[in-house]
């Protein structure tokens, strides 16, 4: 280890070229200076999930070719200020050393994990388009299938590495244009496959706009469904505009949706950014507490952001409001008292 200072040495003084992306909340692109940081314990990791950085990396070589390309999904606990000690780094690094190509995903490494078929679909998606190779077989179906030839009720052969493949490359194929027409239409399940794929995409705001009015026709119906909110909130999590997310999750915590667990889970997980701000992060709490799923579920949430940097203080300031509910009040005293036994 004298001589090889941690992960992205190793990989330096390999020749290769590589890439770190979140796989825990968004699939999104962590620079590699934030990376070199984070492994040498000078920051914390930017989106912790379950007080660990759940990481995907590309490695490759100069040629760029696919049989060169390695993958590996780590998964690092981090200690209790969301940092990596040097211990778990220089242990991952010297198991690099013991092998030729190492895979992170064998058994015998304990970091290693297998992420959700979505997330695995995704991040292939992305790979592709990055090293610059073609999209998957599915591709051409999903582009047939989003430009309306066979109907939109002819959904159920469209794969979804498809789906993914389109959603990556928004700015090829007229893909784009094809889902501003498709999405109002969309029966349910390729909405929901649909939303999968673009939570992890930086969507242009057209396209953020027509999620938007898909989300608003969904609360005005006579009985909203709860996870096509929640599909919705997702994928506006990744908007160019941050104030039509913005607007969105205030209308929704206005409403009665907005105690569904999934639909919390949803905002808080991918949308945790708009709760910086007072009256939402107050009417989330609201609707946290009234939640049916009870206490414990009200203690997993509030313990999920007050990891993230940058959500204590907007937490903390909520829970000390006077203006709280009873309903409030005596969650966050169990909560409390939960950590004070």
């Amino acid at each position: 280890m004298s001589s090889i200072s941690g992960i992205t040495d190793f990989l330096d003084q390999a020749g290769t070229q590589f890439k770190v992306f979140d796989m825990g909340r968004r699939i999104q692109e962590l620079d590699k200076d934030s990376f070199l940081a984070f492994e040498q314990g000078e920051q914390a990791y930017p989106w912790p999930l379950q007080q660990q950085a759940w990481l995907g990396m590309m490695v490759w070589n100069e040629s760029g070719s696919a049989d060169e390309l390695v993958i590996w999904f780590l998964r690092f606990p981090l200690d209790a200020t969301g940092k990596l000690t040097a211990g778990i780094r220089d242990d991952f690094v010297l198991r690099l050393l013991d092998k030729d190509r190492p895979d992170s995903n064998e058994e015998s490494n304990p970091y290693g994990f297998k992420p959700r078929q979505e997330h695995m679909a995704v991040f292939h998606a992305r790979a592709a388009k990055i090293l610059g190779q073609p999209a998957s077989r599915f591709y051409q179906h999903a582009q047939d299938y989003f430009s309306g030839q066979p109907g939109f009720d002819q959904w159920a052969f469209v794969g979804f590495q498809g789906i993914a493949d389109v959603s990556a490359r928004l700015d090829e194929d007229n893909n784009l244009q094809h889902l501003l027409q498709a999405l109002p239409q969309l029966p349910a399940q390729p909405l929901e496959a649909v939303c999968q794929c673009l939570e992890h995409e930086i969507l242009p705001q057209q396209l953020s706009e027509i999620i938007a009015q898909r989300l608003n026709q969904e609360l005005a119906a006579e009985a909203p469904d709860a996870n096509i909110v929640s599909l919705c909130i997702r994928a506006l999590s990744g908007s160019d505009n941050p104030a039509i997310c913005e607007q969105q999750i205030s209308r929704v915590l206005s409403t009665p949706e907005a105690q569904h667990p999934e639909v919390l889970a949803s905002i808080s997980g991918r949308c945790w950014k708009t709760l910086n701000h007072p009256e939402r992060i107050m009417a989330f709490l609201e609707n946290l507490a009234q939640c049916p799923e009870g206490q414990e579920f009200f203690n997993l949430v509030i313990v999920d952001l007050i990891n993230i940097p940058g959500m204590q203080q907007p937490l903390m300031d909520a829970v000390k409001s006077p203006d709280r509910s009873a309903a409030l009040s005596k969650a966050i005293g169990e909560l409390f008292q939960q950590f004070t036994q």
